[in-house]
């Protein structure tokens, strides 16, 4: 896709973006911001090597009001605008896609970081969407709280990216997924307005604008800060670790858990593969005899966590499920951010190709969804799976998949050919195509054939929105 840089007229941006510092159409910078972490495009990146820049323009707006001249802007410039936080997303839920005929420019909010106010009456915190996440952890932190929001990529990732992602921490179990954390949210609108979109705990004064924004991937509004809920840091841990003989009976004692009020912070099903591949035996303990490790972290008051620890012991006794002691807990907890930094490991071997697959089902389909999915045809290689985020309802699985392309011309060609099978696969079985990483590119073809009628409706409401489709077009399955 050519280059359009040379149609946008930089002379017209708002005030306080200069040149160098508020926007950049250097070569090098644009081919940066061309892609996130979407593996398919690392694969691209690896196989064919830098490819011409898909975005015309950077801008790094530092306030909301400079994001909405920019908004203003666009029209009159005639150009299209694409949100971005810290460029982590795994999806391509930022990359240009579609015919796009209009040049595009990318608004990266990080810029926007700051904290602006804690209120410890109502336990919450107003945050801009650029700030990172561990950033934001570490503020509240030295205030006695914490948001427990931890997903893997929280080193570099933002809040607007989880907003926008609807992203889940490994510790949602007991939090809840970022959607159930959001009192109200800033956005700057396509006709430049700047609105907030709640004022309560909960509210039946008509829709709910906050969730439908949640999760729109940047096509609906730009959002510049969140009033997020906030609790205070955990006094007490307990770490245990259990074991199983296979997946269903740690799926029957962990929905055991859930649907008698039993809230672990964390709470972990490592499958028979990914529990011999991943964990080390030292760590399980002379206790297991084989089978899937769970973990399972209680955090709270002293009391409190003690007494939840308690009941998942005893029906753990109830249930014939091996308490392993802490020791796994314990070194889950140590390592918990790793795998995020041993991918390239795979990635940078030639042919080869790794990425992950988060899904979501009730209890009645979660072992259909997880012996279909683990059924697909990697040709040479292996899936591992894990469960990490559970409800009354239901469960996620969260699968990693490696595999190598063989006699296949191209990696991104055997990349496109398991992931059709994986989503095909997942559908059938009854599940939903994306627990906490988005659509972005990746699944956007699939999100018509989830939602059905309903995608036609969000069409309309997104031509209500923006009407000029100005706010990152092709995406959300448009």
């Amino acid at each position: 896709m050519p280059s359009q840089s040379d149609k946008i007229s930089t002379n017209t941006l708002p005030t306080g973006l200069g040149e160098g510092t508020g926007w950049s159409r250097d070569r090098l910078v644009l081919q940066t911001y061309s892609h996130d972490l979407w593996p398919r495009k690392l694969l691209e990146l690896r196989e064919r090597g830098p490819a011409e820049p898909t975005v015309d323009l950077v801008v790094w707006p530092e306030t909301p009001s400079q994001v909405q001249a920019l908004v203003r802007w666009a029209d009159t410039a005639d150009v299209d605008l694409i949100p971005y936080g810290a460029g982590s997303g795994v999806c391509g839920a930022t990359i240009p896609s579609g015919s796009m005929p209009r040049p595009r420019v990318m608004v990266d909010l990080k810029r926007l970081k700051r904290v602006r106010s804690l209120d410890r009456e109502s336990m919450t915190v107003w945050a801009e969407a650029g700030i990172i996440g561990e950033n934001l952890e570490r503020h509240l932190n030295q205030e006695g709280l914490t948001l427990g929001h931890f997903p893997s990529s929280i080193y570099c990732s933002s809040l607007g990216g989880y907003l926008a992602t609807r992203s889940a921490g490994q510790l949602s179990t007991k939090y809840g997924k970022i959607e159930d954390m959001v009192l109200a949210l800033e956005t700057v609108l396509p006709n430049g307005e700047l609105v907030i979109t709640g004022r309560a705990p909960r509210s039946a004064m008509g829709p709910d604008w906050t969730q439908l924004l949640l999760g729109s991937e940047g096509t609906l509004g730009v959002f510049t800060a969140a009033c997020l809920q906030v609790h205070p840091l955990p006094e007490h841990r307990e770490f245990l670790g259990f074991g199983t003989a296979d997946v269903n009976q740690a799926m029957a004692f962990t929905r055991t858990l859930m649907q008698q009020g039993i809230r672990p912070a964390v709470m972990r099903i490592y499958d028979k593969i990914e529990t011999s591949l991943t964990i080390p035996s030292e760590r399980l303990g002379t206790g297991f005899s084989g089978g899937c490790a769970i973990v399972t972290v209680f955090e709270g008051t002293q009391a409190m966590a003690a007494v939840e620890a308690s009941e998942a012991r005893r029906i753990a006794d109830s249930m014939e499920v091996s308490y392993l002691g802490p020791t796994l807990g314990t070194h889950w907890w140590e390592h918990r951010y790793d795998v995020s930094y041993k991918q390239q490991l795979i990635l940078s071997h030639d042919r080869l190709m790794l990425d992950t697959f988060e899904i979501a089902a009730t209890w009645d389909r979660l072992s259909h969804v997880y012996e279909a999915v683990k059924g697909v045809n990697l040709g040479f290689g292996v899936m591992l799976a894990h469960f990490s985020h559970f409800y009354h309802t239901g469960a996620n699985i969260y699968f990693t998949l490696a595999s190598h392309s063989g006699l296949k011309a191209s990696t991104v060609e055997h990349y496109d050919q398991v992931w059709e099978s994986i989503l095909g696969a997942a559908m059938e079985a009854g599940a939903t195509l994306s627990h906490h990483h988005g659509v972005g590119v990746q699944k956007s073809a699939w999100l018509p054939k989830e939602k059905g009628a309903f995608i036609q409706i969000y069409e309309k409401v997104k031509r209500g929105f923006d009407p000029q489709n100005r706010f990152n077009p092709g995406k959300m399955g448009l």
